[in-house]
C-alpha cells in the first residue's frame, strides 16, 4: 500500500493521456496518392 501512496497519480495520468493522443494521431487517415493505395491497378 505504501507504493500506491507515493505514486505520482497525476503524472501517470498525463503520460497515459499523451500516449492515447499519440496512438489516435497514428490512426487518423493521411492523404495518399492513388498509386500508393492501389498498387496493383494497371492503366
Amino acid at each position: 500500500m505504501d507504493e500506491i501512496d507515493r505514486m505520482d497519480m497525476l503524472g501517470f495520468l498525463k503520460i497515459r493521456a499523451w500516449n492515447a493522443a499519440r496512438e489516435k494521431k497514428k490512426k487518423e487517415p493521411q492523404p495518399r496518392y492513388i498509386d500508393e493505395v492501389w498498387r496493383n491497378l494497371k492503366p
